[in-house]
């Protein structure tokens, strides 16, 4: 009884089937080079731009978030009378 060895040509790994039966015996994941520093230091360079873009994104997000919460206050101090009332508590906490 030999054992079949093959590399899968999706995701390059080992493989060991049984013959007799046609399944896996053993699964073993390809391991890629580490990347090297030059491609590495490359590859982070934009980062630092995108996250300053992001961030800037999410400030005027809430600036403007504030400012409409503003407005509705304002809008609610001019109109209080077509305001409904606010509904009582169901318990009184002495």
């Amino acid at each position: 009884m030999k054992e079949i060895k093959l590399n899968c040509p999706c995701c390059k790994a080992s493989l060991i089937i049984d013959p007799e039966t046609g399944g896996v015996i053993k699964h073993t994941k390809f391991k890629e080079a580490p990347q090297s520093l030059d491609a590495f230091i490359k590859s982070e360079k934009g980062k630092g731009a995108k996250k300053k873009e992001k961030f800037k994104e999410a400030r005027d997000k809430e600036e403007s978030k504030m400012d409409l919460l503003e407005k509705k206050f304002e809008w609610a101090k001019k109109n209080k009378d077509k305001l409904p009332d606010a509904p009582k508590p169901d318990i009184f906490w002495d």
